[in-house]
């Protein structure tokens, strides 16, 4: 047997207290009697004079003393180990992700969960060898292989639920990994999905009491630039089984612009569009102000981008596909000249060398390359012809889905240097990268556009605007907003002395020097983050907002209708470690009480 609040047992020192009142001198009553040859009565009479007395057997002490240790007992919540207590290891497994914040499970999820953990570690033997592992976005060993159980509850008490999505599958990875190690380790998981792991030697607590979720899960916007002003849209999602009627409303600049009342059916979403936004808002807010279980994601924001016009220099020979790419993109002045001439010329942000490039790279801006000769900078290993190439998990590559792939007549391979991150590649090597070269970032593809399919993919005009979009902040949206647990690539001035980012909590994170800047991922909380740069015009700010992953995290929790929970049902966590004896504790108590009760009417001594 286990308690769940040893401090309860402090209750016990009522139990002396009550011997000492029995001990005391008992205060007597004068009585009028007929006779005084009850002599007996009389020397009992006397030794109520003295100020202690010897103990007497009295049935109400005993019941009273009784009841208070039943009484300590309650107030420790005994829990009776149903087994378990005899793992040689156990691996426990934290879900530290948003959902995990909400309150339909008092205090809430995370809260209950971790509660119970600590039950669950003092229900092990002392020679127990523990693991905690937290799972987030992505997971994290925190203990391994340590038997301070003292130790291991800091740690767990000490762990925090981020705004971000648990990625379930690598915490699947990272536990198989470990029990692959250690075969008899017991895995306990307390989350509030469904177990994503086979059956075997593992106990999955949920901690889901099915409570009313809402969100908004899209903020975009687009500026007109026939009638001027904004228009945005967003979605409204009910992650609950339920329909809500809900107050919506958008902010410009943080003072509120319009509100709408909006009901959306269980499980479902709802778009609304928001029009007749002045053109000089900078920053949009939309909020759910209907309360529910989970504040962190009634409200997503966006950073509207600045008017800020981009040089682009595009040299080399005519490249239709590159023309029409960039001459999409709003906020970009595309310029156009021959290779010979590249070489000397300065003030654009970005410059796009097509089939050849300058023995020096530009001093300022940032440099695209395809299909680049051989140069000082990085070293060609190969070629492939008639290939098939596929893209990286590289940010860039975002947005073009799974196995995107295209195929190219020819392409060369290229040793990727230290500064380097692979973006293309085919089973000979790399076929595309981009790293700093002394503060300057450069994108290298290793192929012509002409000799590919790549222009007529559908992700070719994504992928091309989300590296102008990381390499020119501004010219295709920037970064206005990213999901919480996303690395960023911040875009940083190269010629600046100092990078940091301003959390929403206010904590000032330096992230360069030294350059080049590692891509900044900390945005493990909701809200705006203030990128700050010292140049040597002064100190420069932009921000971003960082939004909750909902439509990903409680997607992924959603229950089948049929396995929904009413209303009223407890959720299907609970202490893992044992059963709880405070009910028939209760129970007891009440029933000592009535004994008591019987006893003083009729008597209380023995």
């Amino acid at each position: 047997m286990i308690f769940g609040n040893p401090w309860g047992l402090s209750a016990l020192v009522a139990i002396p207290a009550i011997i000492i009142l029995y001990l005391l001198k008992q205060k007597h009553e004068d009585h009028v009697i007929s006779s005084l040859y009850l002599w007996q009565n009389a020397v009992m009479d006397m030794e109520a004079d003295a100020p202690w007395q010897r103990l007497k057997k009295n049935i109400l002490m005993f019941i009273q003393i009784f009841a208070v240790a039943v009484m300590a007992l309650i107030l420790s919540e005994p829990v009776l180990n149903s087994g378990g207590g005899g793992d040689k290891a156990v691996i426990l497994v934290m879900d530290c992700s948003l959902s995990m914040q909400s309150t339909d499970v008092k205090p809430d999820r995370f809260g209950k969960a971790a509660d119970d953990a600590v039950k669950r570690v003092e229900a092990c033997s002392p020679d127990t060898e523990f693991t905690l592992v937290a799972s987030g976005n992505s997971p994290d060993i925190l203990l391994n292989g340590v038997k301070d159980k003292d130790r291991v509850i800091r740690e767990i008490k000490a762990l925090k639920a981020t705004d971000a999505a648990e990625n379930t599958e690598k915490t699947v990875e990272l536990v198989n990994s470990l029990i692959r190690a250690n075969a008899e380790a017991r895995v306990e998981w307390f989350s509030d999905g469904v177990n994503p792991m086979d059956e075997g030697n593992v106990s999955y607590y949920s901690y889901n009491g099915n409570g009313d979720n809402y969100a908004v899960t899209l903020l975009s916007y687009r500026k007109l630039q026939e009638d001027g002003g904004i228009t945005a849209l967003s979605r409204i999602s009910n992650f609950s089984p339920r329909p809500a009627e809900l107050d919506v409303s958008i902010y410009a600049d943080g003072a509120l612009f319009d509100a709408r009342r909006v009901t959306v059916e269980g499980g479902g979403n709802e778009s609304l569009y928001w029009t007749d936004i002045p053109e000089s808002a900078g920053r949009l807010e939309c909020r759910i102000d209907t309360a529910d279980g989970l504040l962190k994601d009634n409200t997503a924001g966006t950073v509207i981008s600045s008017d800020k016009i981009y040089k682009v220099l595009l040299a080399g020979s005519k490249n239709i596909f590159l023309e029409k790419v960039f001459g999409l993109m709003p906020n970009l002045e595309l310029y156009r000249t021959d290779i010979g001439e590249a070489g000397e010329m300065k003030g654009y942000d970005l410059y796009v060398f097509d089939g050849e490039m300058p023995e020096k790279l530009p001093e300022d801006g940032y440099a695209l390359l395809f299909n680049p000769p051989q140069n000082e900078y990085f070293t060609r290993s190969g070629e492939s012809e008639y290939t098939k190439i596929r893209l990286s998990e590289h940010p860039f590559c975002s947005g073009a889905g799974a196995d995107a792939s295209f195929n190219a007549m020819k392409t060369g391979l290229y040793r990727v240097p230290e500064w380097g991150n692979i973006l293309m590649e085919n089973d000979g090597g790399a076929a595309a990268f981009e790293g700093y070269i002394d503060r300057k970032r450069v994108v290298v593809f290793g192929f012509d556009l002409h000799e590919t399919n790549l222009p007529v993919q559908p992700f070719f005009p994504v992928v091309m605007t989300r590296i102008v979009q990381e390499l020119l902040p501004g010219s295709a949206g920037g970064i206005s907003a990213v999901y919480a647990g996303e690395a960023v690539e911040l875009p940083v001035d190269p010629e600046a002395g100092g990078v940091s980012v301003i959390t929403p909590g206010g904590s000032k994170l330096q992230i360069a020097p030294p350059f080049p800047a590692a891509a900044f991922d900390e945005t493990l909380q909701t809200g705006v983050y203030t990128i700050e740069q010292q140049t040597a015009g002064g100190t420069e700010q932009r921000q971003f907002y960082v939004n909750a992953p909902s439509e990903k995290e409680f997607a992924a929790r959603a229950e089948p209708a049929e396995n929904r929970r009413d209303e009223g049902e407890k959720p299907s966590g609970g202490a893992p470690a044992g059963l709880s004896l405070t009910t028939p504790l209760l129970w007891l108590l009440l029933a000592i009480l009535l004994m008591e009760w019987w006893a003083y009417t009729n008597g209380n001594s023995i």
